[in-house]
């Protein structure tokens, strides 16, 4: 199983913070991101994304600008705080072999650690973060890559 992760890009400031939109940086961000990386996600079979605002926006610009042509759900395990156990179950019942999931810190992060066994990465806004596995179990994942995209403030 190949998955993609990707952290949303900068958004505006505000409240609540599921209303929080990308902001202009954050619109770049994902838009170079998803240019560097158009090949590399060609296979991707379906994206998930948090239901947050700025997440659901991270994920409808990849998509177009990486041109997929799959769909698109929104899952709440995908939320900052959610459970990384929550997120390892779906991926065990699941059917597909290349994956993009959207979210946030620190979900992210502590996803990448769990399935690669505690490799201290940092996604930053925008990363997109490369993993693959035969199976989605503590410890099985190889770490291929993370984009850490540099970008202007």
């Amino acid at each position: 199983m190949k998955l993609f992760l990707l952290r949303h890009g900068d958004a505006e400031l505000g409240s609540p913070d599921s209303h929080r939109r990308l902001s202009a940086l954050g619109y770049e961000q994902i838009v170079k991101t998803s240019d560097k990386h158009r090949v590399h996600c060609a296979d991707v079979q379906l994206v998930l994304s948090s239901p947050l605002q700025r997440a659901l926006q991270s994920a409808d610009l990849f998509m177009a600008q990486t041109m997929l042509d799959c769909p698109r759900q929104t899952v709440d395990f995908l939320q900052p705080e959610s459970s990384v156990n929550k997120v390892v179950q779906w991926l065990q019942a699941m059917d597909y072999s290349c994956l993009l999931m959207v979210g946030h810190l620190p979900m992210l992060d502590k996803l990448i650690n769990y399935l690669t066994a505690d490799m201290d990465v940092r996604m930053e806004t925008a990363s997109l973060a490369s993993l693959s596995m035969d199976y989605p179990l503590q410890g099985l994942a190889t770490l291929n890559w993370v984009h850490y995209p540099k970008f202007r403030s």
